[in-house]
């Protein structure tokens, strides 16, 4: 999730019983991790998906 009133990135993964724990947080600078589950390899930084691509 893009929360750019805050500028970072909110990742919520690996739910237990139906409800996600605390979300993994990412700011400016930073690589997110795409979980393993998606099968491939990206590296999608916090500028470009709260910025978009120029």
């Amino acid at each position: 999730m893009a929360d750019r009133k805050h500028d970072e990135i909110l990742l919520h993964r690996d739910p237990v019983k139906g409800k996600y724990p605390a979300p993994g947080r990412y700011k400016r600078g930073q690589s997110v991790p795409v979980p393993e589950s998606v099968g491939v390899t990206l590296d999608l930084t916090v500028d470009t998906l709260l910025d978009g691509d120029d």
